[in-house]
């Protein structure tokens, strides 16, 4: 591999192939000559015939002398070898003239190389102090974007919080609203129940002390508390002295009288006000 590749890396020798052709041809050639000449001096030689006579023929007339035979001719002289040609060489290519060497640059002046170095070290400051002062105002305007978000959403979250303060303080102003209304409505109703009780209750004690018949001998003011109850209908069911005046005669006499009152004057019986009456406790205070 490594010759083949040095074999292409060679570069080809013009008329090459044409040389190595003729080459050829001129040794064909001269072979060929070769042949045919050792071929014809080997040639057999032709046999020799002899006729025989009883007698001699009679000689021929006197003639004029005989020509000398002719010689023969000779032999043709081999063929003469052309030397091989040489094949051409190829032609050297000129050599590239040489450039002439460059002159060498003039050497800097060293206070104008100094002074070019300080500028250039003043513009690179420059520059670097440009740069800077573009960082801090674009970090000072993202600053000021950040700080105007935060700002924004702050005051977005204070008007949701008063706006939820003021929706929470109408929400609770409305219950409240409603709770004294219903409590109002409670108060109201529960004191028309209490003036509705106290009425049956004053209704109750006033027929109690109308059937009262207390003895001259009670002196004072007893006062006893009892507790009756009441069937629907006004009927006593049962009396209980739970506090005695202190004076037997006054308390027997209050505990006839409500015997004898019956039936007492009650609220009806599918009222929400009678079963108050079932289990009635009353203060009764002798009068005179």
């Amino acid at each position: 591999m490594k010759a083949r590749e040095e074999a292409h890396a060679r570069p080809r020798q013009p008329g090459k192939i044409r040389s190595v052709i003729l080459a050829v041809a001129v040794h064909a050639l001269f072979f060929a000559l070769i042949v045919f000449g050792v071929t014809w001096q080997s040639r057999p030689t032709p046999p020799l015939q002899a006729e025989l006579w009883d007698k001699l023929p009679p000689g021929p007339p006197a003639s004029a002398p005989k020509a000398a035979p002719e010689p023969p001719p000779p032999a043709p002289e081999p063929p003469k070898v052309e030397p091989k040609p040489e094949p051409p060489k190829a032609e050297p290519k000129p050599e590239p003239p040489k450039a002439d060497p460059k002159p060498e640059p003039p050497k800097p002046d060293p206070a104008i190389a100094e002074k070019k170095e300080r500028e250039k070290k003043e513009r690179e400051k420059k520059e670097q102090e440009r740069k800077e002062q573009e960082k801090k105002e674009l970090e000072k305007k993202e600053q000021q974007k950040r700080e105007a978000a935060r700002r924004e959403q702050e005051k977005k979250e204070r008007e949701a919080k008063a706006a939820a303060e003021l929706k929470s303080r109408a929400e609770a102003k409305a219950r409240a609203d409603a709770e004294a209304r219903e409590k109002a409505a409670a108060d109201a109703a529960e004191a028309a129940r209490l003036d509705e009780f106290n009425r049956y209750v004053n209704g109750i004690k006033a027929k109690i002390r109308g059937k009262a018949n207390v003895p001259d001998t009670v002196r004072g003011n007893p006062r006893l508390q009892v507790r009756i109850r009441i069937l629907p209908g006004g009927d006593v069911l049962d009396i209980a002295i739970l506090k005695p005046s202190g004076n037997p005669v006054y308390d027997t006499a209050i505990e006839r009288a409500i015997r004898s009152a019956q039936p007492l004057p009650v609220p009806p019986a599918n009222s929400e006000l009678f079963p108050r009456f079932r289990d009635l406790i009353l203060n009764i205070e002798h009068e005179r």
